[in-house]
């Protein structure tokens, strides 16, 4: 596949403790470069996937699956912050328990102009709701399936947003939410 004049991406992969065990055991042994592991983990997780649905690219090889892979996350990425879209995943223990924040998209950091990493502490995220917008707050996970939270969100700047967090459960324990950043409250 020739490359040459094409834009390439870069892609991040965080690895779990278990998951750099299992590459840096299979890999590093057998010599492997970096982005060789990477593209191990791409045709695990692909590998890994249950249903056709859940398998949007299909490819000869790993490099042409790698390469699709990046592309579709580059153009994901592009769409979540002309959106002004952050993606969200957290866990709870079921109806009416705290949920728990694990993850914040990248962009959440140039939206909100707060590091992904503090607003992963759920105190740290309450208290730049608006305090009228608290009685529906996300301490505790009010529905079974699907819900939605409406609320005024201040940014770094000081500035407050209408923003939309709409709630998936996914399994039992796994959460997954877009928080749209809708406009500026005026």
């Amino acid at each position: 596949m020739n490359l040459a004049g094409k834009k390439k991406s870069q892609v991040s992969v965080g690895l779990t403790d278990d998951e750099k065990v299992v590459l840096g055991k299979q890999s590093f042994k057998q010599n492997r470069s970096v982005s060789q592991i990477v593209r191990f983990a791409v045709k695990k997780y692909l590998d890994g996937l249950q249903t056709p649905s859940a398998q949007p690219l299909q490819g000869e090889s790993v490099e042409e699956l790698f390469t699709k892979l990046g592309t579709q996350l580059a153009k994901n990425a592009d769409i979540l912050n002309s959106l002004q879209v952050t993606l969200i995943e957290m866990r709870s223990d079921g109806v009416g328990h705290p949920l728990q924040f694990n993850y914040f998209s990248d962009n959440a950091t140039i939206i909100t102009g707060y590091d992904k990493f503090d607003l992963l502490d759920r105190e740290f995220f309450q208290s730049r709701i608006h305090p009228d917008d608290l009685i529906e707050n996300l301490v505790e996970q009010p529905k079974p399936n699907r819900w939605e939270n409406l609320l005024r969100f201040k940014i770094a700047n000081g500035e407050y947003f209408n923003t939309r967090i709409s709630f998936k459960v996914m399994t039992e324990r796994r959460i997954i939410a877009s928080w749209q950043f809708i406009d500026r409250v005026h």
